[in-house]
């Protein structure tokens, strides 16, 4: 009988150390040179932002409609041109909007850095973050704060 049980548990153990297995897991996605052609097409590319979350599993951001109708350009000097939509985040006509991407090469990481804010006379508002690029295609990338199949704040772009 203790014959029997030596195979019986080792066959268990293999089952369930395969089973466990993070084949799938591409959370820390290393990227390349190469890779960001997909990013601005080796001179610049137009991204349309399809949704801003807060909490990908939740909800959007309270900025989703103002930033969703904004048009960005990535370049291949790390430059980020948005151009603005007829939604601004903050009142009036004195917002501010800027991009830029970092790409660091030693690590294959790439953050996206956004900037949206407004100066009055005497108030300044502002939202500010930075998030890592987590899925890039030729025709989708998302940023986010946290990883692949469990984001976080996120920021979902889609090219023609």
């Amino acid at each position: 009988m203790s014959k029997l049980k030596l195979p019986i548990i080792l066959t268990f153990l293999l089952i369930v150390f395969t089973a466990c297995s993070k084949d799938d897991d591409t959370s820390n996605e290393i990227y390349t040179i190469e890779d960001l052609d997909l990013l601005h097409n080796n001179s610049s590319k137009i991204w349309e932002l399809e949704a801003y979350y807060q909490n990908y599993n939740n909800w959007l951001s309270d900025q989703n409609d103002c930033l969703i109708d904004d048009i960005y350009i990535f370049k291949t000097d790390n430059e980020v041109e948005v151009i603005s939509g007829n939604e601004n985040c903050y009142y009036g006509d004195s917002e501010i909007a800027e991009a830029s991407y970092t790409f660091y090469e030693e690590e294959g990481s790439v953050w996206l850095t956004m900037t949206r804010g407004e100066i009055t006379d005497e108030i300044f508002s502002s939202t500010f973050f930075t998030l890592k690029l987590i899925e890039l295609e030729e025709d989708r990338m998302v940023f986010s704060s946290g990883n692949k199949k469990d984001y976080k704040t996120a920021l979902i772009f889609v090219s023609n």
